[in-house]
């Protein structure tokens, strides 16, 4: 009766950790996809740096200064508006070093220490921008592959881990409810339960 009763629960079990084993497959999978997506959006910023950081030593050259006299001009002036303009210029110079470093640790970084180096440098502001226009596709590589294996036995793992708690706190449970036994109090020896 209990094996009858058990079933649908042996069913349930059983499609559940099917269907987080694939989520994990499938979901881990689109990583090389994404970072595809992102490492491109990356570039953009990175071209999109450059060209103000080229537009900014075309306006000193034609001052005939160097972009650092140029700055530094900004920064001295006094003028409340210059000192602005020679802050936001300073923070361009910074942003592309920062794009610079990142760009080039992503794109030496190996298949399989990308994500590593993603997490290490990844640019919060272009993740959420890559995420919101971000297109899922079929991983036909040998990376797309190993990564939705790694994707699968980890939902799979994760599901047993909390699924063995489950149980372990359904029987301590369990075990508490049991008549004659009072919670926080062990059972005495040689009593029956």
């Amino acid at each position: 009766m209990k094996k009858i009763l058990l079933f649908p629960f042996r069913i349930m079990d059983g499609l559940a950790d099917r269907i987080i084993s694939i989520a994990g497959a499938v979901g881990l999978a689109q990583f090389p996809q994404f970072f595809a997506q992102y490492l491109q959006r990356l570039g953009g910023h990175l071209e999109e740096a450059r060209l103000v950081i080229t537009r900014y030593r075309a306006a000193a050259e034609s001052l005939d200064l160097t972009l650092e006299e140029y700055l530094a001009q900004h920064l001295a002036s006094g003028n409340e508006i210059f000192v602005s303009s020679g802050q936001v210029l300073t923070g361009v110079f910074q942003r592309l070093t920062e794009l610079e470093e990142a760009f080039r640790a992503l794109q030496q970084a190996g298949p399989f220490t990308r994500w590593w180096f993603f997490l290490l440098k990844a640019d919060p502001l272009i993740i959420r921008e890559t995420w919101r226009h971000f297109h899922p596709g079929l991983p036909t590589t040998v990376e797309g592959l190993i990564y939705g294996l790694a994707g699968l036995f980890l939902a799979w793992g994760l599901y047993q881990g909390v699924r063995a708690l489950i149980l372990y706190g359904g029987r301590k449970i369990g075990a508490l409810l049991k008549p004659g036994v009072k919670p926080g109090r062990p059972a005495k020896p040689g009593l029956p339960m």
